[in-house]
């Protein structure tokens, strides 16, 4: 990688980020944050003490990861080892005890599927674990959909081709720099002709982890999708598939994304065109009360709560734009989100960071005070 600055302004217009909010209880206000040389925004995660902003470059390497702490950014060193690493776009990035995980992936190849990437390292550098073909592609092999700690080893979801029927909840762990396929067959990651599981999102859950997705139930002359999300004390289970209480009403229900504040995990996700949420505690699930009413455009994903001071935010997409949900004392209110489709959230003290993207897929970063 060519060699970089070690810091840059971090601009919100001609204010730098120290001033870039509002405070109280007044809406937010929203800011745009300013990415240098031309970098888009793709996701965020926090460190505990700063955020790390994943993003993408007009040249390669493509893929970048910037550590935004005090107003500024300091670019953190990548290592890229594959070709198809020097074109990746960040798939998530994960954090704990100032480690750092993350997945890639560029099209390529003669049926332009996604060639993944890892990557491990911690704030002051990253580099690609270059993996063989097989380990995520190749024969029967599904699409990934992220990565989390379960304590401090890395897990990675996705999905595999079934020994039944159609596609399996797939997982993998690593040992030392080797990614690794952990069997679904016999446990409740697996499909059957009379249900197909699927995730779509990882999260911590203490020592182990969280995967939020959905359950579709095949009967003669029908098909209903349910949410359901699974749960593990580590990266190697045992799973246990956990059904969410299905709103009053027809239509698709899914749970998209969870944040865990154990023993309480949030999870959030559709019912139809309506946001949906439940909270899993010790593996009963039940709707979470007095959810406002907001429509999801179709083919949108609600981004992982987030948590500031003992409320749950949730930034949800709606019309053109966003909505943020704020629950206070089992109250919720509701306020205008930074333009876009949300895609990631993250808490920096007092400030709610936000990805969005627009018709073209082109990322914003928005910052607002919320404490």
């Amino acid at each position: 990688m060519r060699p970089r600055p070690p810091a840059l302004a971090l601009v919100v217009g001609s204010v730098l980020l120290a001033g870039a909010c509002t405070t109280g209880s007044t809406p937010p206000r929203w800011e745009t944050l300013t990415l240098p040389d031309g970098l888009t925004p793709v996701t965020l995660a926090s460190s505990g003490d700063a955020v790390l902003v994943g993003a993408f470059a007009p040249e390669r390497p493509r893929p970048r990861l910037l550590r935004a702490r005090d107003g500024s950014l300091t670019e953190v060193p990548l290592t890229p080892r594959s070709p198809y690493a020097f074109e990746a776009r960040w798939l998530q990035v994960a954090t704990r005890s100032g480690g750092v995980e993350a997945v890639g992936g560029a099209r390529g190849g003669a049926h332009g599927n996604y060639r993944w990437s890892t990557w491990s390292g911690d704030t002051a550098s990253v580099v690609e674990l270059e993996q063989p073909f097989g380990v995520f592609g190749s024969y029967g092999a599904g699409d990934l959909a992220g990565v989390a700690y379960a304590g401090e080893s890395p897990v990675i979801l996705g999905a595999w081709q079934s020994e039944r029927t159609g596609l399996d909840i797939a997982v993998w762990t690593r040992r030392g720099e080797r990614w690794s396929r952990q069997p679904s067959t016999g446990t409740p990651l697996a499909s059957s002709p009379e249900s197909l599981a699927a995730a779509r999102s990882i999260t911590s859950h203490g020592d182990g982890v969280l995967l939020s997705g959905s359950v579709t139930r095949l009967a003669p002359g029908s098909v209903r999708v349910d949410a359901a999300v699974w749960t593990a004390p580590g990266g190697q289970g045992p799973w246990t598939r956990v059904d969410l209480p299905r709103p009053a009403g027809d239509g698709i229900t899914e749970a998209h994304a969870a944040t865990c504040t154990p023993p309480r995990c949030l999870v959030v996700g559709r019912q139809g065109r309506r946001l949906a949420a439940w909270e899993v505690v010790g593996g009963r699930a039940r709707r979470a009360d007095g959810i406002p009413d907001v429509t999801v455009p179709e083919n949108a994903a609600v981004p992982a709560p987030v948590r500031v001071g003992e409320d749950d935010l949730v930034v949800v997409p709606s019309g053109s734009g966003s909505t943020v949900l704020r629950r206070h004392e089992g109250d919720w209110s509701t306020s205008a989100g930074p333009a876009g489709t949300p895609v990631s959230a993250v808490v920096d003290g007092d400030d709610l960071w936000v990805v969005t993207t627009d018709a073209r897929g082109t990322g914003t970063l928005s910052v607002a005070r919320v404490a």
